[in-house]
């Protein structure tokens, strides 16, 4: 099943969604090479926002999303991290487009999702947002103009969070591979580091727990003092109503601030 990779700018303390682009085999597959693709905008500043999919022929992607920043004290050598639970969900006019339409009110664990005026829907947190469990419970309401069906839909299963390693910068000068300790329950990983208007990312299957940047991978990230590397894990699910497919995806993802130097 083909699927295409997005960049979708989840809120951690405050932020938007960005949308880029590129192929994807399948979500156990790593890809054959690392895109480079734009971060959240220049001038030194990153998003944290994790690389998600979304799929060929699916009419709509509810994602749950669990995100924990790796936050250091200032003035110690301690780090707190903070979790926040969001929500993002897209419908579409066809199986596999990326035209938006209005599907009625969207809830997610109880929480509304607020309608954009492009019609994607959002939920922001305050304080720490959806309190996510072992699973996401949907309810989207429909509606009859756009062809959205109403239904409701329980997503089973979130992975456990991905680690990061202790580190403050890397070099864009030299290989690098970071890895994550044994994560549960999950279909997919991904690796990826942000920096200034630069990302570059792999996914892999959800047992390789490790992934080694190559040097000139690592070359083409910006220099800056406020990157992010960030490890998401996803499980997928899906559903049909009235013929059409939609998706599911529950993810955990963990991120770290690190400078990206020479």
């Amino acid at each position: 099943m083909k699927k295409h990779i997005y960049l979708l700018g989840l809120l951690v303390i405050a932020g938007t969604i960005t949308l880029t682009s590129c192929s994807k085999k399948d979500n156990t597959e790593p890809e054959t090479e690392t895109p480079t693709t734009p971060g959240g905008g220049g001038g030194g500043s990153a998003s944290n926002a994790p690389v998600t999919p979304s799929f060929t022929d699916g009419n709509g992607t509810m994602i749950a999303s669990k995100v924990n920043a790796i936050v250091a004290v200032p003035g110690t050598t301690m780090e707190v991290t903070t979790t926040m639970g969001s929500a993002t969900a897209s419908l579409f006019d066809a199986a596999g487009s990326s035209t938006l339409v209005d599907g009625g009110a969207i809830t997610a664990n109880d929480s509304t999702l607020a309608k954009q005026s492009n019609n994607a829907y959002i939920f922001t947190p305050k304080s720490t947002g959806i309190n996510w469990s072992s699973n996401s419970k949907w309810s989207i309401a429909g509606n009859s103009a756009t062809n959205v069906p109403a239904f409701t839909y329980t997503a089973n299963g979130f992975p456990s969070n991905p680690t990061l390693p202790s580190i403050t910068s890397v070099s864009k000068g030299s290989a690098f591979t970071f890895s994550t300790s044994s994560v549960s329950n999950a279909d997919s990983l991904c690796f990826q580091i942000t920096s200034g208007s630069k990302t570059i990312y792999k996914m892999k299957g959800a047992t390789q727990t490790s992934h080694t940047f190559s040097s000139s991978e690592m070359g083409t990230l910006d220099l800056s003092s406020n990157a992010f590397m960030t490890i998401t894990a996803y499980k997928f699910n899906n559903t049909t109503a009235s013929t059409k497919k939609y998706y599911f995806i529950n993810l955990s993802t963990t991120n770290r601030s690190i400078s990206v130097t020479n």
